[in-house]
């Protein structure tokens, strides 16, 4: 309220009501709940799905492998908005509307592209006498895949695992529109405090606050593997 005064106040009284009526009178517990699984569900799926993907697009000689990586990759060139209306087609009809599944299924569909790339540039780093050694010991690709070369590939996932969680938790689009109230997400709540009677704009300031703890909190716990990350393959010995 200060900040819309005519005339703006200098010192401003602290005040913790914003938070406590976004949480306790508009249910927006609920909603950070929802945000966190859908978060989670996506980034924890977007991983288990594109680590043995990128493993084999990196070691294995395909037929037109570099062709087919291309193609994957373009599914991230065209805007969302472009497929929005037969998405929300085919899950309304599949009774999958208004749940959690939904969207973790959608954001799964438009990261794995650009998670696969990314793990990819990380195992592509990775030397491949360590796969040969791996074979003489009669491992097989996929157990070489998950015991020697996941856990060099750590910082990687770290790195990937963060930007998927980012994405996901930021997206609005979908979450606008195969969501209702059962699982609604933060940031279609947060636009949901632009009311016909006027701007919530406290509650929106304090919602928005605690919408970015739990990246933070996420950066922060991953915070070593990000700079292991960042500088992986910069130093070849």
């Amino acid at each position: 309220a200060d900040a819309l005064t005519t005339v703006p106040k200098i010192f401003f009284e602290p005040t913790l009501n914003n938070y406590i009526y976004a949480f306790s009178e508009r249910g927006f517990t609920i909603y950070l709940l929802n945000s966190l699984l859908i978060a989670l569900g996506t980034t924890a799926l977007v991983v288990l799905l594109a680590f043995p993907a990128a493993y084999v697009f990196s070691r294995m000689r395909l037929r037109g492998d570099n062709h087919m990586f291309f193609v994957i990759l373009t599914t991230r060139m065209g805007p969302g908005v472009l497929v929005a209306v037969p998405i929300f087609l085919m899950f309304s009809s599949a009774g999958l509307w208004d749940t959690h599944l939904v969207v973790i299924l959608v954001h799964t569909a438009f990261n794995l592209a650009f998670a696969m790339w990314l793990i990819k540039g990380f195992i592509d780093d990775i030397p491949r006498d360590l796969d040969e050694a791996a074979w003489l010991d009669k491992l097989n690709p996929l157990e070489t895949a998950f015991k020697i070369i996941l856990p060099l590939c750590g910082p990687g996932i770290a790195i990937t695992a963060l930007f998927v969680f980012v994405m996901s938790w930021n997206e609005f689009l979908y979450a606008l529109l195969l969501t209702g109230n059962k699982a609604k997400t933060l940031p279609v709540a947060i636009a949901g405090l632009v009311t016909p009677h006027g701007t919530l704009w406290g509650q929106i300031a304090a919602v928005a606050v605690l919408t970015s703890l739990p990246v933070l909190l996420t950066a922060y716990l991953l915070q070593r593997y990000i700079v292991r990350g960042l500088t992986f393959g910069a130093v070849k010995g």
